[in-house]
């Protein structure tokens, strides 16, 4: 997500070589009407009726695009919440048959057993979602027989959460939580669990209709291919900059709404879904009453990740 200003550099790695080809198809159309067609134009007011209608065309779909980014970023908001909750649910809920209200060793280790394998949970989503193909760093959250198992899985993060799950019921069958708790609270945070992954995977494997990005994107190049041609018979030479500055705001624009729809891609624009894991991670190691808290995630050249 990019959370500084927007560098020069970015615009001329996505849109260079569109201002370069405006530049040369507008200079190219103005030499066109001057030395070989006087009259080669369009009528003004209809080119612009026409932009107004692409306009609105572009503001649906970027509309649509950020609602898109809006509930990728709400979900994972849903999510940090739920997991804070849950790791109070588990320290709190969470204890040995025989002392009871005592904080035992054993009871510790449980608790940091559920915890990492929630933060392995959290983490394995982000992978899946930016479709990554090494696991090695969930490697420290899980004991080793876990996570052999778990490369085994294809949707690895509903096994981790479906075997918190059935690490619960056996905890609860053991004593160590009482019935209430169980069902009421740690069982209904697994469900939300489950409900932010699905919110997520939703997201990613529905994309935003594809008529509506080939069409936005046609009219919007019909329109730039028009422009200059309604522009020259008025301004002359100054065609060429308020040309290149007009067509480069819509194809900007449009590019903006591309990139936003798909917000999982390791984009610059993307949810920064690292940047969260590793804050829920810090929260709840805090929450475990660990002293070795790893740092929060700082944005690289303006970009958080």
């Amino acid at each position: 997500m990019i959370v500084q200003t927007v560098h020069l550099k970015w615009i001329l790695k996505f849109e260079g070589w569109n201002i370069l080809f405006f530049l040369m198809y507008g200079y190219f159309v103005y030499v066109l009407n001057l030395h070989f067609f006087e009259h080669l134009t369009l009528p003004d007011t209809e080119i612009s009726v026409f932009g107004i209608a692409v306009a609105i065309l572009l503001g649906f779909r970027n509309n649509e695009a950020y609602n898109r980014f809006w509930e990728a970023r709400t979900a994972w908001g849903d999510l940090t919440n739920a997991s804070r909750n849950f790791a109070s649910q588990v320290i709190g809920y969470i204890e040995s048959p025989e002392n009871q209200g005592d904080v035992s060793q054993e009871a510790h280790r449980i608790h940091c057993e559920l915890i990492y394998r929630h933060l392995a949970f959290l983490n394995a989503l982000r992978m899946q979602l930016r479709q990554e193909n090494t696991w090695e760093e969930l490697r420290p959250l899980l004991s080793e027989s876990e996570f052999q198992r778990l490369n085994q899985a294809i949707n690895k993060a509903t096994q981790l959460n479906h075997q918190q799950s059935l690490r619960l019921r056996e905890l609860y069958r053991s004593g160590w939580i009482k019935q209430q708790a169980y069902i009421f609270g740690l069982m209904e945070s697994i469900k939300d669990f489950f409900i932010g992954q699905g919110r997520c995977e939703r997201i990613k494997t529905t994309p935003l209709p594809r008529q509506y990005a080939f069409f936005t994107r046609s009219f919007v190049w019909i329109f730039v291919l028009l422009l200059p041609f309604g522009l020259v018979q008025h301004l002359g030479w100054i065609t060429l900059p308020i040309y290149v500055l007009l067509a480069s705001i819509f194809t900007i624009t449009e590019r903006i709404g591309k990139r936003t729809e798909e917000p999982f891609e390791s984009k610059l624009e993307d949810v920064p879904m690292s940047s969260i894991c590793r804050n829920i991670e810090i929260d709840l190691r805090q929450q475990l009453g660990e002293s070795i808290i790893p740092a929060s995630l700082k944005p690289q050249d303006g970009v958080l990740m």
